[in-house]
């Protein structure tokens, strides 16, 4: 079976979408950033250190997403000023979305991630309280979601799935690893 190390909710609906057997079991871990950590070593140590005690029975599964701006990480906001303060900094700009994925499997241990680019459309201060007042996104890096209807995304290159916080088609090269845990298919 395959054990998601993540309560993101969206993480699960990409599972559930594939057919997947799994189960969600979240990794507490402090996800503190260390001091002049590079957003790319943050996001492998994050991953690594979510997948926790490890099984060879089983395929562990660890994401991670974060919001990459002038090379700052902007991670989950912990209050209300401080998603205004990120949705602000954001506001028609460019930034980057990294999403990484921590793998193990029979000793088997692998991080790998995508990047995406995302487009902001210029907001002012009342639409970005409103946004935040809709949607709550404190449990989103940068504050936001990819998803949300009349949020901040102006376009995006790169993977939807991504910007979403699991990154697919690097999750699709490992298929070997978990095709047998298809649920009622034939491709196994």
């Amino acid at each position: 079976m395959i054990v998601l190390r993540s309560k993101s909710p969206r993480r699960k609906q990409v599972l559930e979408s594939l057919n997947l057997d799994f189960r969600v079991e979240p990794e507490e871990i402090d996800e503190s950033s260390l001091e002049n950590e590079y957003p790319l070593e943050y996001l492998e140590r994050i991953c690594l250190s979510k997948l926790g005690t490890r099984s060879k029975d089983e395929f562990l599964i660890s994401c991670d997403t974060i919001v990459v701006q002038e090379n700052s990480i902007l991670q989950k906001p912990e209050s209300f000023p401080q998603a205004m303060e990120m949705l602000q900094r954001l506001s028609g700009k460019t930034h980057r979305v990294a999403s990484g994925i921590g793998i193990y499997y029979k000793g088997f241990e692998r991080f790998a991630f995508e990047f995406s680019q995302v487009h902001f459309r210029p907001w002012d201060q009342e639409q970005i309280r409103e946004y935040i007042e809709k949607y709550s996104p404190f449990d989103k890096a940068g504050s936001y979601g990819v998803q949300d209807k009349g949020g901040p995304v102006q376009s995006f290159e790169g993977s939807y799935t991504n910007i979403l916080g699991f990154p697919i088609r690097t999750f699709f090269q490992y298929h070997e690893f978990w095709k047998k845990y298809l649920k009622n298919t034939f491709i196994k």
